[in-house]
């Protein structure tokens, strides 16, 4: 494993889209926060490696859980049709240990709803995520909820 990083960053990352705004999402939290964007964020596909091109699933898979234990905290991207469903066993493995879950949906769609409950994020994405009170609709607010939080849990 490698070191611990108090960050995790999750979301989809299998456009070099989706792998430019993790980088995207991991620098404006690094500058916010003044944490460090490669010693104190864990982004699966940067520090442990893509499926397919060099380890295997169960060393992946295993990289994936050590870091998510060793982290304080979970960033997910929740963009998409849906949250990504590796995301979503990221965010529910967090949860389950206790971590502070934060989630960005900048996805408009999710603003499209025909009753009073939103259908997005799916129900337990929200639950995770303080039932919707850590999700955050763009990144400044993200950036800033997570600067509060990194200073208040002493991540630097």
């Amino acid at each position: 494993m490698t070191m611990p990083k108090p960050v995790y960053v999750a979301g989809p990352l299998f456009s070099e889209a989706e792998r430019a705004f993790l980088l995207r999402i991991v620098d404006v939290l690094s500058q916010a926060s003044g944490l460090d964007p490669v010693t104190d964020f864990y982004l699966p596909h940067r520090d442990g490696g893509d499926l397919g091109r060099g380890p295997g699933r169960e060393e992946l898979f295993r990289g994936d859980v050590e870091n998510i234990e060793a982290a304080k905290v979970v960033v997910a991207l929740l963009d998409g049709q849906d949250a990504d469903s590796g995301t979503c066993i990221e965010l529910g493995y967090a949860y389950a240990r206790g971590k502070k879950v934060l989630g960005l949906l900048t996805d408009f769609r999710a603003d499209c709803t025909v009753d009073i409950e939103p259908h997005r994020p799916n129900l337990m994405v929200w639950g995770v995520c303080e039932r919707g009170g850590t999700i955050f609709r763009d990144l400044g607010s993200l950036a800033e909820a997570f600067a509060a939080y990194a200073a208040e849990a002493g991540l630097r």
